[in-house]
Parts: C-alpha cells; sequence; structure tokens
C-alpha cells in the first residue's frame, strides 16, 4: 500500500532504516531503492525514477538515515490520505513562504516551524533555551523538537523537509521532480510542494515520531538551488497555509530576504553579488516599511559596510 522510494548512498544506514521499517509500518509496502553511491543522479531524478518504478498509490520519500519510533506508522499514513483533499504529507515544514530566496524554516514572525521529530545535532548546533525542545534520552545533541500551533493531529503547511514526504499519486498526476529548472540535493522538497499546493492540501502531522540521524547544511550550492526556485514561483509567491494580515506580509517578505543576505555573505559572496541580489528581490514600494527594508535598501546601494551607519541613524524613523 506505500512504495517508500530512498536515494541510497550508505549501505548500513539502508540495513538499518529497511529493519526498523519492516518491524514498525504494519502494513504491505515495498521498498524502490535508487542507489546513488556512484552519484550517478541528483535528488530529483533519483525520486522520478522512484515515482516511475513506484506500484502504490501513496510514494513515500526518505532519507536513509531515519527511525521509527511509532507502532503501524504506515496505517496512520492511509488515514490521512483517505480525505482526497490531501496531495502531501510530512514531520516538518512550514505554512509560510515568502517572495525571496528562503528556506521552509524561514522568519518566525509569520512562518510557524511546525516540528514533530527526534533531531541529531552536530556539535555546537544544539538549540539553547527552545521552549519546542528538549533533551531526548539525556543526550545533549539529540532533542525531541515539537511545534504545533494549533494542537490538533496536523497542520496545514505550504513546505516540506525532505527527510521524509508522503505524496498520493492523485496529487503527482501532473507534478513531478523538476530535473529542468534543477540540478543537485536542494530545493526539492519545496519545490514539489509548491506544485502539489496548487491543487492539494498539504499537512505536517503529529501522530508519527521519527528520528533524524544527522543534519543538512545551507551552503553556496543550497543557495543556488533557493534562488532558482524564488524566480521560478515568483508569479505565486509568497504563499500562505493560514490567515495571515497584509500588512505584516512586507516585513516578512523583507525579514527573509534580509536573512539570506546574512547567510550568503557568511558562506563569501562577494558584496557587488548580494547587492545585485537585494535590487533583485526587494520590492521598491517596500524599502521603507520595516527597519529590515531600509537596511537592504542601503545596503544595495552604499554596500554593507557602508550602510552600517546611516542605518544606525534611520532605524528610529522607521
Amino acid at each position: 500500500m506505500i512504495s517508500i522510494v530512498v536515494c541510497h548512498r550508505d549501505t548500513q544506514l539502508l540495513q538499518n532504516f529497511k529493519k526498523n521499517v519492516e518491524e514498525t509500518i504494519g502494513i504491505p509496502f515495498e521498498f524502490v531503492i535508487i542507489d546513488n553511491k556512484a552519484n550517478d543522479y541528483n535528488i530529483f531524478q533519483a525520486y522520478n525514477l522512484g515515482i516511475e518504478r513506484s506500484k502504490f498509490d501513496i510514494v513515500c520519500f526518505s532519507h536513509e538515515d531515519i527511525i521509527y519510533h511509532t507502532a503501524d506508522w504506515g496505517k496512520k499514513v492511509v488515514v490521512h490520505f483517505k480525505d482526497e483533499r490531501t496531495g502531501m504529507i510530512g514531520i516538518i515544514g512550514g505554512n509560510v513562504f515568502p517572495n525571496c530566496p528562503s528556506p521552509w524554516w524561514n522568519s518566525s514572525y509569520l512562518n510557524d516551524h511546525l516540528i514533530n521529530n527526534i533531531q541529531h545535532w552536530k556539535e555546537g548546533f544544539e538549540p539553547k533555551n527552545d521552549p519546542n525542545k528538549k533533551p531526548f534520552q539525556g543526550k545533549d545533541n539529540v532533542t525531541v523538537d515539537y511545534h504545533n500551533p494549533t494542537k490538533e493531529h496536523k497542520v496545514k503547511a505550504v513546505a516540506l523537509d525532505g527527510l521524509w514526504m508522503c505524496a498520493h499519486k492523485r496529487a503527482l498526476k501532473n507534478c513531478s521532480f523538476d530535473e529542468e529548472t534543477f540540478n543537485g540535493f536542494h530545493c526539492y522538497d519545496t519545490d514539489i510542494c509548491l506544485q502539489v499546493g496548487q491543487t492539494h492540501e498539504i499537512y505536517v502531522i503529529y501522530d508519527i515520531l521519527m528520528e533524524h540521524l544527522s543534519m543538512g547544511t545551507v551552503a553556496k550550492d543550497w543557495a543556488e538551488s533557493a534562488e532558482l526556485l524564488a524566480d521560478k514561483w515568483k508569479h505565486r509567491l509568497p504563499v500562505f497555509a493560514k490567515e495571515v494580515e497584509q500588512d505584516k506580509i512586507p516585513r516578512y517578505n523583507n525579514e527573509c530576504l534580509l536573512t539570506y543576505c546574512y547567510w550568503i555573505k557568511g558562506m563569501g559572496l562577494s558584496d557587488q553579488k548580494i547587492r545585485s541580489i537585494i535590487l533583485k528581490y526587494l520590492e521598491p514600494k517596500n524599502k521603507f516599511v520595516s527597519q529590515e527594508g531600509l537596511l537592504l535598501w542601503l545596503w544595495s546601494k552604499l554596500g554593507y559596510q557602508n550602510a552600517r551607519f546611516p542605518y544606525r541613524v534611520l532605524k528610529p524613523l522607521i
């Protein structure tokens, strides 16, 4: 009843994953393993191949470094898809997405970080003083992450994290992982969600718990994909899966863009390149609606270093 598609890179992880699935899923299923140890495919190609080879109506796209903690989780997946309006489900995501390059976990000013997960962290990246996280089994670098703003068993989302997401083939009828626009291993999850979200509902669910043994990275290759994503969907962004006050949207977009610019500055992109990105994504009408917009505008005109002093002088006026 469920086809589990894995873009496979690590033999030991896959063996452990298979054993765990067999012990916990609770319904008929198949593994569709796309062997990518030789890096023959990008993630878009691998997942399209997985869909092509799958025989069941529900397709689960999963990383192989996952441990399921919920017994009979497959039965719960099937129940979620009984509602024919449901196109995709996941365990992590966001319910607002801006009009600029950004991840699903962007600004919490409007976007809720919808999370139900046991997460392993790299040393030094463990979250501090976050009420939504608590140590898992006493381990400092492993936390139970839970944030559900509605306390329902599922919350509408616009984007899911690709570590685990399931789709029904009724929602994939006119959708596919976009091999033409993208090449690599980033933004496949947000892009397919933006496609499916045009015809079906997307949810983060809270009745299946799993453990993720690694954390992702945000580097230059991610930034390149994030810009491709923003350009592809500029006619539709921003998007919302909840009620949002319209007068807050410009500040939200500015805040996300400023965060992105700080990230790519840290990645070593030149100030000239960042200034061109600001000019591309900052809406002129919104440059003075928030302090973030003011800093972005000054940055685009003067460069980051030269913008800092006038920003300190002018920001109390915004």
